[in-house]
């Protein structure tokens, strides 16, 4: 094990412990977050274990079957009903972050925890994107109906797929991406765009939590980890 793996599992520990009772995690795939003894997990996916399966033929013995089908951004769950939620890369695959934010608060109760898990643009393929601004977030929330799918997915093309903007190339992966619902990163981000994130969703959202644990990404962590508890 190297030391980046050591870091990280210390650091994985010391989120799981704010993780006790019931609660779910998001997407899982094939790697169960750690939480602390006794606590009950159920995890979520839009998808049904076969098909899960079928998109990720290499990890067909590992997978996890998912307890609850839904959207991840539509937890089928009461208000206040679960301790904690676990949104591992989650969060960057939502059309809506905020929606899906106000979702996850909405579940939570008093003193439970939301853990994010973020990837920083600058150390993934996501580096030749554009960051997301806040505005451009919340102009979608508030007009979800203006929402251009495509030109996510034109986005994610040209800049993580490397084909030429205005290209047939082009126009036909983003039809073939769109036809089959693929999971791409409709927004990207920095350390400092999720602390501005956070810090809207308790100032212009009123959503009443806080960060009891950051950890910004770093030479062995591509990912920002985020401990946001309601009060």
């Amino acid at each position: 094990m190297g030391k980046g793996a050591a870091l990280r599992w210390v650091e994985n520990k010391r989120l799981g412990r704010h993780l006790r009772g019931r609660g779910v995690e998001i997407g899982a795939l094939w790697r169960k977050f750690p939480v602390t003894t006794g606590s009950m997990v159920w995890y979520v996916d839009r998808h049904h274990f076969s098909e899960l399966q079928r998109q990720y033929p290499e990890l067909s013995h590992q997978l996890i079957s998912p307890d609850v089908l839904a959207d991840a951004g539509q937890l089928p769950f009461a208000n206040g009903s679960l301790n904690f939620v676990i949104a591992s890369h989650v969060l960057e695959h939502m059309p809506f972050p905020l929606a899906a934010l106000r979702s996850w608060y909405r579940v939570l109760g008093s003193g439970g925890v939301l853990i994010l898990k973020i990837p920083d643009k600058r150390y993934t393929f996501d580096v030749e994107r554009r960051r997301s601004p806040l505005q451009h977030l919340v102009e979608e929330d508030l007009h979800p109906e203006a929402f251009d799918k495509r030109a996510h997915f034109q986005d994610w093309v040209e800049h993580v797929g490397g084909l030429a903007p205005g290209s047939e190339a082009l126009r036909h992966e983003t039809n073939r991406l769109m036809d089959l619902d693929y999971s791409i990163h409709y927004h990207v981000w920095t350390d400092d765009d999720i602390r501005e994130l956070i810090d809207y969703t308790r100032t212009g959202m009123g959503l009443n939590w806080r960060p009891v644990l950051f950890l910004g990404a770093h030479f062995y962590r591509k990912e920002c980890a985020v401990a946001l508890q309601r009060d």
